[in-house]
């Protein structure tokens, strides 16, 4: 796999497309019809290489009324996605603006699954609105701007959480706006120093 960075896209080629990407891709194009978006947590180490499994794939997503959600709801499920938490749309809605996630995977299954939240707070504002952009042949995915990623991943600090962090770090390393990046760690209160993220 090669990686080439213009500005907010980062081009992936040659890469092997696996059943999780194509998962994410497929779920993408219903979703991006209603919504704007931003993938973020574990699933952006693994669509840049790191080899380690996931459940749940996470994405932010702008608010949107319930005419929209119920319009969404009715197209996943005549796609043949069910939603875990509830059948009825209202109810998931719901949960939503209570700041709850809810899940949605393929028909029949329960892994992996799309976990999906409303922004709540400012990083995740910015996560949705100063994405980046992942080119994979002709298919594009938004994901997390990696100076927010990475300190939000040793934010969560579990031992995959910072392996994802340094991952990252150590691919995109030269890439990286280290005064933003700093910004984000300050904000969350997270030093990178004990694991070779350092400016």
């Amino acid at each position: 796999m090669e990686l080439e960075i213009e500005g907010k896209y980062i081009f992936l080629r040659n890469k092997v497309v696996s059943k999780l990407d194509l998962f994410v891709i497929d779920f993408i194009k219903i979703l991006e019809k209603y919504t704007d978006y931003v993938i973020v947590s574990g699933y952006v180490s693994i669509l840049f290489g790191r080899s380690r499994g996931t459940e749940d794939i996470d994405i932010f997503i702008e608010k949107m009324d319930f005419q929209t959600f119920k319009q969404l709801n009715d197209e996943l499920r005549q796609k043949k996605y069910w939603f875990l938490n509830a059948e009825n749309p209202l109810e998931l809605y719901e949960m939503l603006n209570d700041k709850l996630a809810i899940r949605v995977a393929i028909q029949d299954t329960v892994i992996p699954n799309i976990e999906i939240k409303f922004t709540k707070n400012m990083i995740d504002r910015d996560s949705l609105q100063k994405h980046m952009e992942v080119k994979i042949d002709r298919e594009s995915l938004n994901i997390s701007p990696l100076e927010i990623q990475i300190p939000f991943k040793l934010y969560l600090g579990s031992d995959k959480d910072i392996e994802d962090a340094v991952y990252l770090y150590e691919l995109f390393g030269e890439h990286l706006n280290k005064e933003k990046l700093k910004q984000y760690m300050d904000l969350l209160k997270v030093q990178g120093s004990n694991y070779g993220i350092e400016f």
